[in-house]
C-alpha cells in the first residue's frame, strides 16, 4: 500500500508526472506494476493533499499549477513562515542556534540552481535548502504552525520543479531567455548570499532585519517565476 502511495507522490512532486495527466488505474499500474487496490488508496490520499484532483467527467489527473497559485502559496509561506521566524528568534537557545549553523553550511556546500541541473544535484539543493529554513524556524514551539508549513513546502516544490525544471523545460529553458541568461536568473533566487545574512540576522536576534530579509527571500522565488511567465505570454 504505502509503495504505491511514495512513488506516485513522488513522481508528481517533481514533475515526471506532469500537471493535468490522467491518471488511470490501468496506466499506473502499467508504470509501477503494482495492483489495482494500494493504486486507488494512494490516489486518495493524495486528493487529500491537493497533489492529484478527481472529477466524475474526467477521472483522477495531477493537480495543476499556475501563476495564481504560487502567489497564493507564497502569501501564504510569508505568513506563517515569519511568524514561526520571530518565535524562533525569541525563543530558540543555544541548540537552535548550532542547528542553524550547521544547516547553513550544509546549504553552503551545494551549488545554486542553473538551466539543466542534473535532477540528483537539483535535489539535493532542494534537500539542504529546505533543511536549512526548517532549522531556522525550529526554534519555534508551534507544532500546528509547522504543520502547516510544510504543506506549502511541498506545494512549492512542485510548482518549482514544474514551472523551472520539467522536462518540457529541458535542454532550453524559457523560449525568451538562453541559457546562460536562465541560469543567471535561477542562480540569484537561490544562492547562499541572502540566506547567509538571513541566518545572521537570525542569531543576532535582529527581529526586524530578519523577518525583512525572510520576505525578500520568498519574493525571489515569484519573481523569477514572473521572469520566465513573461516569456511564456509572447
Amino acid at each position: 500500500m504505502e509503495e504505491a502511495f511514495t512513488r506516485l507522490r513522488r513522481d508528481i512532486l517533481d514533475a515526471h508526472l506532469a500537471p493535468e495527466t490522467p491518471l488511470t488505474i490501468s496506466s499506473l499500474s502499467e508504470r509501477y506494476g503494482l495492483g489495482m487496490t494500494p493504486l486507488r488508496e494512494a490516489l486518495s490520499r493524495l486528493e487529500a493533499e491537493r497533489l492529484v484532483t478527481f472529477s466524475h467527467n474526467r477521472g483522477y489527473r495531477v493537480a495543476s499549477v499556475s501563476h495564481e497559485e504560487l502567489y497564493d502559496l507564497q502569501k501564504a509561506r510569508a505568513v506563517v513562515e515569519t511568524e514561526l521566524l520571530r518565535e524562533a528568534i525569541r525563543l530558540g537557545d543555544e541548540s537552535w542556534e548550532q542547528q542553524v549553523v550547521a544547516a547553513h553550511y550544509g546549504f553552503a556546500q551545494v551549488e545554486p540552481l542553473r538551466a539543466n541541473m542534473p535532477e540528483k544535484e537539483l535535489a539535493r539543493w532542494e534537500e539542504r535548502h529546505d533543511a536549512f529554513h526548517h532549522a531556522l524556524l525550529n526554534g519555534s514551539p508551534s507544532i500546528w504552525l509547522k504543520r502547516s508549513l510544510m504543506q506549502f513546502y511541498v506545494q512549492l516544490h512542485r510548482h518549482q520543479r514544474n514551472l523551472f525544471f520539467s522536462p518540457a523545460l529541458a535542454g532550453r529553458g524559457p523560449e525568451h531567455l538562453d541559457e546562460q541568461q536562465y541560469s543567471e536568473l535561477l542562480k540569484k533566487a537561490s544562492n547562499v548570499e541572502h540566506h547567509t545574512a538571513l541566518m545572521e540576522a537570525a542569531l543576532a536576534r535582529n527581529e526586524k532585519k530578519a523577518i525583512d530579509l525572510l520576505i525578500k527571500d520568498i519574493g525571489l522565488t515569484l519573481s523569477t517565476y514572473e521572469t520566465v511567465q513573461q516569456g511564456a505570454a509572447l
